[in-house]
């Protein structure tokens, strides 16, 4: 699997009133990149948090981005099954444009799987 996590100080901040806001921006700035957004919901091993599948077109291939306020942590997945050259190329120019939202920058956790 392949991860990026958005890391800022501005994630430890955000109150839970402005969850919302926070998903909002999310969605925008991954549509902006030419997703489409095809599933929201919340991961049961991450209560409380926001969970989108976004993929291009009919392309294969998965793009899952989590936000889970709990832990102030923002992560772009690409699980090893759901690459695709689509993904692939979007992830990190996603996952930076994030951190300049959120004034932080980008860990790359994890890399791709051989």
């Amino acid at each position: 699997m392949l991860t990026y996590q958005v890391v800022s100080p501005k994630l430890h901040e955000i109150k839970p009133l402005d969850e919302e806001q926070v998903c909002e921006e999310i969605e925008r700035i991954a549509v902006d990149f030419g997703l489409d957004l095809t599933q929201r919901t919340t991961l049961s091993s991450k209560k409380g948090s926001y969970h989108w599948h976004f993929k291009k077109g009919k392309e294969k291939g998965v793009l899952e981005i989590t936000y889970w306020p709990k832990k102030s942590e923002l992560c772009l997945d690409l699980h090893d099954n759901r690459q695709a050259e689509w993904n692939l190329a979007v992830i990190q120019p996603l996952a930076e444009a994030y951190a300049v939202l959120f004034g932080g920058e980008v860990a790359n956790g994890t890399g791709p799987s051989q």
